[in-house]
């Protein structure tokens, strides 16, 4: 294979996994399955477009990055509800993407060698329904994806003696301390990545680590001073929510990475390859370019400490690794260029891409999550229609009861309803499920709305709650007229019913 030959049909290849990537977007976007997270993430940025703060004037578990965010956006997203959300998501999980091919092309100077590292890294990241739904539903993922595929596009111009621009550098510092906002945990990112460029201030320059911890550093006290000063309380309240979790343990660790593992059997394998043939050195991989050499070791870094800080959580769920999965995809995607024999790169590179479109189509549990709800003995639980769908018909009847009741506002904990009817729901019940005092339905409230998750969950632990029949039954009570019940809605496809109050 000469340079001049491979990119031309490698571009064809690259462009065809783009088309299939944005594909996997929009068919996560319009049949992926609902999450309770969606609701209270986009309703949180819709009490920040009407002047409102987390931690000051509600309850929010995360930082205030997000809304704020997601707020600046939501003459965009916010007239198309959860849709809207989904679409705004999938636009930053694609630019995440798009950040980290930057990155990882600009390690190399061979143009066929930059058209094959974009082929994998986009068979590994775009090609994946697990990435591309985790970063397309509106939670923190894609967000930090994208944070962290910029961090990282700004430190790809660091050479060996130094060389990078220092605002740059500052710049890098700057938006992982961003994260640390977005989600605390991301927050692991600085110290790994200041240590690292103290380490190699002979490859990186005597002052980058400098930079990098002004730039950090000075963000983080334009971020959290004002949140530890003005509003303790909520902050507080917000960790004391995670730390309050029952633990599940090794077991729910390695879950967790077995989860992942699943969704991601391709990269799984790639990187087995890699480090095998690392190892072994038989064939022995060529070398990296000479002034890039460390980067990938800093990707590698950088997916370790997001791994490592994410299965000490009580509770780790695999769509908590979605932002280590981006730098550990770009190591490898830089790996494979460096594997011996052109030709046999070339046919390889070609044989991943046909795989993750296969394994796509054929073998992705999150597919099948599009058509079913798991199996009821012997048959399968085929869905009538798409979750996004059935909500928005929900919402829709949700609508029309409250303009007949002169009412803006809905007593539920399934916040995605009130999101996509374009209603509010009582203050303390911003949460959903996971509100920390779920306020009692009064007279204000003519509209109401519940399912499968409401009062399941006891705070802060969120294990099973006890007296959830005896609350359910007083709701019930106070709305006796059922205007319609949908069967099969929301999150694990529990039955919604809405009603309204009866004349006293």
């Amino acid at each position: 294979m000469t340079p001049a030959a491979a990119p031309m049909p490698l571009r064809r290849w690259c462009l065809a996994a783009l088309a299939l990537t944005v594909a996997g977007f929009v068919a996560n976007a319009l049949l992926g399955p609902l999450n309770q997270d969606e609701g209270w993430y986009l309703y949180a940025a819709r009490r920040v477009m009407a002047g409102e703060i987390p931690h000051r004037d509600f309850f929010f578990t995360q930082g205030l990055v997000m809304p704020a965010v997601y707020a600046a956006f939501g003459w965009l997203w916010s007239p198309f509800g959860v849709l809207g959300g989904r679409l705004f998501t999938a636009a930053l999980g694609l630019a995440a993407i798009f950040v980290a091919d930057g990155a990882v092309v600009s390690c190399h100077k061979r143009a066929d060698e930059r058209w094959l590292a974009r082929l994998v890294l986009w068979s590994l990241l775009g090609l994946s329904l697990w990435f591309t739904y985790f970063t397309c539903i509106p939670k923190a993922y894609a967000l930090c994806a994208l944070g962290l595929a910029v961090a990282l596009r700004l430190l790809s111009g660091l050479r060996e003696g130094g060389g990078a621009d220092p605002l740059c550098v500052a710049g890098a510092g700057a938006t992982l301390a961003l994260l640390a906002d977005v989600r605390l945990s991301m927050g692991v990112l600085l110290p790994v990545v200041g240590l690292w460029l103290l380490w190699r201030r002979d490859w990186a320059g005597p002052r980058a680590w400098l930079w990098f911890g002004l730039g950090g550093g000075v963000t983080l006290l334009l971020l959290f001073v004002p949140e530890l000063l003005l509003w303790p309380e909520g902050f507080r309240e917000a960790q004391a929510f995670h730390a309050a979790r029952t633990p599940m343990g090794p077991l729910g660790a390695a879950g967790c990475v077995a989860r992942v593992l699943r969704f991601n059997p391709l990269l799984t394998l790639l990187c087995l390859l890699l480090g095998w043939l690392s190892v072994t050195r038989r064939p022995a991989l060529k070398r990296p370019p000479a002034d890039r050499a460390p980067l990938p070791q800093l990707w590698l870094l950088c997916a370790a400490a997001l791994v490592a800080v994410h299965l000490l959580a009580p509770v780790p769920y695999d769509d908590y690794l979605v932002p280590a999965v981006l730098p550990l995809a770009m190591a490898a995607a830089l790996g494979f260029t460096l594997l011996p024999f052109d030709t046999f790169r070339l046919a390889l590179a070609k044989a991943l891409a046909l795989a993750a479109f296969a394994l796509t189509c054929l073998g992705s549990p999150v597919a099948e999550q599009w058509f079913a709800m798991g199996q009821d003995r012997f048959w399968p639980r085929v869905k009538a229609e798409p979750d996004l769908f059935r909500l928005r018909r929900a919402a829709a009847v949700a609508r029309a009861a409250a303009d007949r009741l002169g009412t803006d506002t809905i007593w539920t904990q399934e916040t995605y309803l009130a999101v996509e009817a374009g209603l509010k729901v009582p203050r303390g019940l911003e949460m959903g499920p996971f509100s920390k005092d779920a306020p009692r339905a009064d007279r204000s409230t003519p509209l109401a709305a519940w399912a499968g998750y409401t009062f399941a969950l006891r705070f802060p632990d969120l294990s099973p709650a006890p007296d959830r029949a005896a609350r359910l039954a007083t709701l019930r009570a106070a709305y006796p007229g059922t205007v319609a019940t949908f069967r099969d809605f929301g999150q694990h496809h529990t039955t919604l019913t809405l009603a309204e109050r009866t004349a006293p």
